[in-house]
């Protein structure tokens, strides 16, 4: 069952997603000791505690004030009449331990569970009351039981993640699982004592605790953008009030503060109070005659106050361990007649006075918390193990991060980005379309300024206006098409002075012609549609003006004039002039510009030539033979460069001659052999090298070998030295196969020598060579090291058989030989090789103790293993004893 758990648990922690360091308070929840973060544990985030106190020591007991504070234990005389023991309380031991679990539940609300588990352990001896005498004892006793189960809530306020304050209240339920039976001495609770009489249960009672509280932590670490300190400052208050009215109900505050100085660690300080505001009556009953006597508390109110500092690891996986102490900072405030149930003591123990709080504690423990679901703490859709930017909302196609405006210059324009990640369908209630002018805010299609639609202000659009198809969006501004754009005119003329059917002179008529039906009356002027009336145009470009044919002036046309197949009018409007004018071409060209922006030679196809021998050393760059324009260079430069940006050799194709053995090791470089050149350099290398950047051997190929052949210097060869077969190559060096490469050793194996090892639990029967037979299970354990550990599988071996000096010499040497080859026997019988191994005996001749005490001869008693090394065959007494 336990493997089963533990397997469980394991499998939990390796498939839990692993969050920031956070401390883990007593309840599971964020927090310290007993203090609330306002801080949450965060979604599937599940928590293990096991945290606890121990006290030493009996201090909380004042056995000095008249037998007040000793134990009162009633006893029956022979009579049958009760009679107390007064026996102070001495050796007391206290612990406590907290163990439960917790759960985030979605990002606001923590939920716990846990059970406390205690423990007391006292002795106490004194003397019988009412003159009787002798002496009375309280023997040692154990008491340990589970305190009251509690479940607690955490509710966290939905403030913004980068806010520094965060505020949570937090509320719980403490049921009645304590045994009235089984109780101790230790009052952990103060509300388990009753202040109507003054009597209390140490590990708690059958009441049933309701406690709240508000909790306000501030994060310095949020502040400047979240590159604040790691400083976490918690403050507590609240209430726990007892369902039982007879037990106290007590305020409580808390304060903390946490500092991390790394992730994987932090340490805290926590001042806790509770607060007692009701006094308490305190009886004492005496069990001879029954009397009582009450009356307020000896000293008053009790003062429970205490600090408590820490030191938590925050390790892999989530395991946190807690390490500090508490120091109680109230005075001397005691409870007067308190009584405490011990199960098997008739008429109960009682304490007439005891201190709530121990002067010292010990803190301590472990936790655990992982989370069961990946975590999004920005709630942007894209969990944290795959969002670049976890702690800011961003998109999922952007792996988290956030989108920059799609529309910069507002012009409803999209930038270019947007289709570019493709984001159109996310921003269409924003923009559409590509934005060409993405810093300034445009009108047109393409999100760039337009042009004036009404450049001489006569009211009529100009033509491009018509042709963008954006008469309504400029209709407060203009109308119509202006057939004299460069003119003032009338809306009447269609923008001209006058009405003109040709107002730009090319032959073509103005659209109103068309319009109005006067194709006829104006024949003999104008003939056909005039797309662009204010401007001269070819009838073949619908009356509009051409675009520059030949835009970087190289004498070649540009693309668009073979497209439009107009090649042979541009071409023939250099020799023709009535063609140039007829077409309205101002510039010719001919031929097709594959470099339409940059000025370049028809040779070249328009586009501009580089520099024939870039690095001037005869050798002609590679695109002029591309080209096929060798002959042109003819003089400059021949051949084809292979390294055209540097200046080299012509037998090298134009690349600089590299030296023939750059590494140093003789052997040259591959390009050496290539030009067949190894005659040259013969004085300088030889052969080829493999390797030419990186100097090795030349019987490894001129490539540098792996490892050092003998890395720790011991003059014995590491392993793969045998297992390439070079032993040849190294023998100058070393010999054989380290079995202890890292370090240097001197056994012949290259390992250190080994100490005589003395076989501790290898015995015989007295007078004997008999093995006892755990003697035999510890020498198969000493046979599987000789033979699987590697600095141990190739030594030879001396058992060696020592007695003491009790008896006949002769006699001793028997003896110790045989229960050396006794052991050697079972050792062989394990599987260690015969030939390694060699048992002698040396009777009583090598004692590593005095012979003339019992525990000197049983330490000369012994059976011992030695190891052969090359000066030492393992045959020597090696005791230091003196004689």
């Amino acid at each position: 069952m336990n493997k089963v758990a533990m397997g469980l648990a394991l499998a939990l922690a390796a498939s839990a997603f692993a969050g920031h360091p956070q401390t883990i308070n007593k309840e599971g929840f964020v927090g310290v000791n007993k203090t609330q973060s306002a801080q949450s544990l965060g979604h599937s985030k599940l928590v293990f505690t096991l945290l606890g106190d121990a006290t030493f020591g009996n201090d909380m007991f004042p056995n000095n004030d008249n037998g007040m504070g000793a134990l009162y234990e009633a006893q029956l005389d022979a009579n049958g009449n009760p009679v107390l023991a007064n026996a102070p309380v001495a050796d007391f031991v206290g612990g406590s331990a907290n163990i439960g679990f917790a759960i985030g539940i979605w990002h606001y609300f923590d939920l716990g569970v846990t059970l406390p588990v205690y423990y007391d352990q006292f002795t106490a001896e004194g003397k019988y009351l009412d003159g009787l005498g002798g002496s009375a004892t309280i023997p040692n006793t154990k008491v340990g039981y589970v305190g009251n189960l509690k479940v607690d809530l955490k509710a966290r306020f939905p403030l913004p993640e980068d806010q520094v304050f965060d505020i949570a209240v937090f509320g719980g339920v403490t049921a009645g699982t304590a045994n009235a039976e089984k109780q101790g001495l230790w009052i952990r609770e103060p509300e388990y004592i009753n202040k109507t009489n003054g009597a209390a249960l140490a590990f708690g009672t059958k009441n049933t605790t309701i406690k709240g509280g508000l909790a306000i932590t501030m994060d310095a670490s949020k502040l400047d953008g979240g590159d604040g300190f790691p400083f976490l400052l918690h403050l507590n208050g609240g209430y726990r009030y007892t369902m039982n009215s007879d037990y106290m109900s007590l305020p409580f505050m808390s304060a903390a503060a946490e500092v991390y100085f790394m992730d994987f660690m932090s340490v805290f300080v926590e001042y806790y109070w509770d607060i007692q505001l009701d006094d308490f009556e305190a009886c004492t009953t005496n069990p001879v005659d029954g009397s009582k006597v009450c009356g307020k508390n000896r000293d008053g109110k009790l003062d429970m106050n205490q600090l408590t500092g820490a030191l938590v690891f925050h390790l892999p996986v989530g395991v946190d361990l807690h390490m500090g102490a508490s120091y109680y900072l109230g005075g001397d405030k005691f409870i007067t007649a308190s009584t405490l149930q011990s199960s098997g003591r008739e008429g109960g123990v009682v304490v007439e006075r005891i201190r709530v709080n121990p002067e010292y504690t010990v803190y301590g423990g472990i936790t655990w918390s992982g989370f069961l679901l990946a975590q999004d703490r920005d709630g942007d859709g894209v969990t944290d193990d795959e969002d670049k930017c976890p702690d800011d909302v961003g998109h999922r196609l952007n792996q988290g991060c956030p989108l920059g405006n799609p529309d910069a210059d507002e012009d409803g324009v999209c930038d270019a980005w947007v289709a570019e990640k493709g984001f159109e369908s996310e921003f269409a209630e924003v923009c559409e379309g590509v934005d060409q002018c993405p810093n300034e805010a445009g009108e047109g299609d393409d999100g760039c300024p337009l042009d004036n639609p009404d450049a001489d202000g006569d009211g009529v659009c100009d033509a491009w206006v018509s042709q963008k198809k954006m008469l309504k969006k400029f209709a407060n501004v203009c109308e119509g098409i202006d057939d004299c754009p460069a003119q003032a005119g009338s809306p009447a003329f269609n923008g001209c002075p006058t009405k003109q059917p040709d107002p730009d002179g090319d032959g073509l008529c103005s659209p109103w012609v068309t319009d109005e039906g006067a194709m006829n009356e104006f024949a003999d002027i104008c003939k056909g549609y005039d797309m662009c009336p204010g401007e001269a145009g070819s009838a073949a470009n619908k009356g509009c003006a051409w675009d520059d044919p030949d835009a970087d002036n190289d004498g070649l046309c540009d693309p668009w004039v073979t497209e439009k197949k107009m090649g042979f009018y541009f071409e023939k409007a250099a020799e023709d002039e009535a063609m140039a004018k007829e077409w309205f071409i101002d510039k010719s060209c001919k031929g097709i510009d594959k470099c339409p922006t940059e000025l370049g030679p028809a040779t070249n196809e328009g586009c501009p030539l580089g520099n024939p021998d870039t690095d001037k050393d005869g050798l002609c760059d590679p695109w002029v033979t591309e080209k096929n324009m060798l002959e042109q260079y003819d003089g400059i430069c021949a051949g084809v460069d292979k390294c055209p940006t540097e200046a080299g050799e012509a037998f090298a194709q134009g690349c600089p001659m590299e030296s023939p053995d750059p590494d140093g090791d003789s052997l040259c470089s591959p390009w050496v052999t290539k030009q067949k050149m190894l005659d040259q350099f013969a004085e300088m290398c030889r052969g080829y090298d493999r390797c030419e950047l990186e100097a090795g051997p030349e019987w490894n190929k001129g490539c540098p070998i792996e490892d050092d052949p003998d890395p720790d210097k011991d003059g014995v060869c590491s392993e793969w030295v045998a297992t390439k077969k070079l032993q040849k190559e190294f023998e100058s060096v070393c010999t054989g196969i380290d079995r202890c490469p890292d370090e240097p050793g001197d056994d012949g194996h290259g390992c250190p020598k080994k100490a005589v090892e003395k076989l501790d639990g290898v015995t015989f029967k007295s007078g004997k060579a008999t093995l006892e037979s755990n003697a035999k299970k510890i020498l198969q354990n000493v046979a599987k090291k000789l033979v699987n550990e590697d600095s141990y599988k190739d030594l030879k071996i001396v058992i060696q058989g020592h007695t003491d000096n009790v008896g006949k010499e002769k006699t001793n040497q028997k003896l110790s030989e045989n229960r050396a080859k006794e052991v050697m026997k079972v050792l062989t019988k394990a599987g260690v090789k015969k030939d390694r191994i060699k048992a002698i005996g040396m009777g009583s001749s090598c004692p590593v103790d005095d012979n003339s005490t019992a525990e000197g001869r049983e330490m000369n008693r012994r059976i011992e293993m030695h190891f052969v090394t090359p000066d030492n065959d393992g045959t020597q007494c090696e005791s230091n004893l003196v004689q």
